[in-house]
């Protein structure tokens, strides 16, 4: 099954639109992995004697032990951006007489040959094998080394339970994620390092039992993401879906604004990816601004608070004209459609803005009260400034989605015209704030804002003749790609 599982993997990229850009992403991806895990390697292996000649000062084996959580949390981050759950290559199991436990088992041993999960290995295991062991003995490398493997698995866990289940049960899958994640802090903190801990209590009870609870909870998050797993393969919960009245006419079908808004919330609310790009922004975005008040990071945090609502409307900006690729055709037929189809994709961006900023003020509004003004200012810049060139940019060489795809923040699906466009936003705000302070410059950028909210009916009318002139060739492109 893994063997079938990795050649329709093969298959599927082989044969695949836009193979050329494929291959030579492919390329460099796996030039920077090589030269990554080699050059870790290395270090891992002379880190003690170069720790003695660049920082003497530091114990070469307390600096890892105290960096790796951390450094493993940022890699976390850098899982729900990139890294894949290889569900889509087990579709095609889905139709055959095949258990989808024997499935899901399958696709979670080959989600873990990821070169995420090799990465901090190709460090940690000549680091253990050396420094640790000439340090501690031949013991410890191998009770550190085994921590750190574990450390690595837990990480790649948790991701495939929020991967898999953050569309499904948004809340639940937040607070269990982070409630592991705080536990494992709080574990670290309270014992001054956890990989110290094992290392010092190698020849002691205390090392292996340890372990032991760190092999505990490798079973029981690897069972919860077994069984998250295998719960997407059944179509999303095909099952908890309304029953549709036979006489209910909607979206493509029926045309008109209020029809099109109805299909952008059955799309968040029933399919897996705009509901991943939903929920991902907004936790994202929640996430920085908590952490940009309490957290000394070096960005000043009003300009981040500037965008506290720019993760989800420049998301759904970018995938606006993308999520109807499966429809242009139908979309090319009715009446007066792209009229309607601009405005509703406006008016959806415009209300999930409107209810992050909500949330958003009551969280600034707890943490500090005086930039609380700063999540207005956010929400006007989004829907003046970002909103647009967002809908804008997703003209720009969309690309065709499938909504049923379980990946969030996918950036294969993302035009490179569209990324300059909302990145661009982020220059002018930040040039604002650099030059006129930053008080003054969030207020700039609140104006800018404003301007755009008020010039909106010329904008949005520009954007609708856009698409109506480009139809055929946005509808052939779309059609050869799906």
């Amino acid at each position: 099954m893994l063997l079938s599982l990795a050649r329709l993997q093969l298959l599927a990229f082989w044969r695949a639109p836009y193979l050329g850009g494929r291959l030579a992403l492919a390329f460099v991806k796996g030039i920077g992995v090589l030269y990554a895990v080699g050059t870790l390697a290395v270090i891992g292996f002379v880190w003690p004697d170069l720790m003695g000649v660049v920082a003497p000062e530091y114990d070469p084996l307390r600096l890892v032990e105290v960096l790796f959580l951390p450094a493993l949390a940022g890699l976390t981050v850098v899982r729900f951006v990139f890294q894949e759950v290889p569900t889509r290559a087990a579709t095609a199991y889905l139709l055959l007489p095949i258990s989808r436990e024997r499935v899901g088992a399958s696709v979670l041993a080959r989600s873990l040959a990821s070169p995420l999960n090799l990465v901090p290995l190709a460090f940690m295991v000549p680091w253990a094998a050396r420094a640790v062991r000439l340090e501690s003995g031949a013991d410890a490398a191998w009770m550190v080394g085994g921590a750190a493997l574990g450390f690595v698995w837990l990480s790649h866990l948790l991701f495939v339970i929020w991967k898999t289940r953050l569309g499904a049960h948004p809340a639940r899958t937040v607070l269990g994620v982070g409630a592991v994640v705080a536990l494992v802090a709080m574990a670290d903190l309270a014992m001054g390092g956890l990989l110290t801990s094992v290392r010092e209590g190698a020849m002691s009870p205390r090392g292996p039992a340890l372990l032991a609870v760190l092999v505990a909870g490798l079973a029981i998050a690897g069972g919860v993401a077994y069984t998250c797993l295998v719960a997407s393969l059944y179509l999303d919960g095909v099952r908890a879906r309304a029953r549709r009245q036979p006489d209910e006419v909607t979206g493509f079908e029926a045309g008109g604004t209020g029809a099109f808004v109805d299909l952008d919330r059955r799309l968040i609310a029933r399919t897996p990816f705009p509901r991943g790009v939903v929920g991902n922004a907004a936790v994202v975005s929640i996430a920085l601004t908590v952490a940009a008040l309490l957290i000394e990071t070096g960005v000043p945090p009003d300009l981040v608070l500037i965008f506290s609502t720019g993760t989800l409307a420049g998301s759904l900006g970018q995938f606006s004209l993308p999520f109807a690729s499966g429809f242009m055709d139908r979309l090319i037929t009715l009446p007066g459609a792209f009229a309607q189809f601009v405005r509703a994709k406006w008016a959806t961006v415009a209300l999930g803005t409107l209810v992050l900023g909500a949330v958003q003020f009551v969280v600034v509004l707890a943490l500090a009260p005086a930039k609380a003004w700063l999540v207005g200012v956010s929400v006007l810049f989004s829907l003046g400034v970002l909103a647009p060139a967002a809908l804008w940019g997703s003209t720009l060489g969309p690309k065709p989605i499938d909504v049923s795809e379980r990946l969030a923040f996918n950036y294969k699906a993302q035009s490179f015209g569209a990324q300059i466009l909302v990145a661009a936003t982020a220059v002018v705000a930040g040039l604002l704030i650099a030059v006129a302070g930053p008080a003054l410059g969030a207020a700039m950028a609140g104006g800018l804002g404003a301007l755009g909210l008020l010039t909106s009916p010329l904008w949005l009318a520009a954007l609708e003749r856009r698409i109506r002139r480009r139809r055929h060739k946005l509808a052939d492109r779309f059609r050869g790609a799906l």
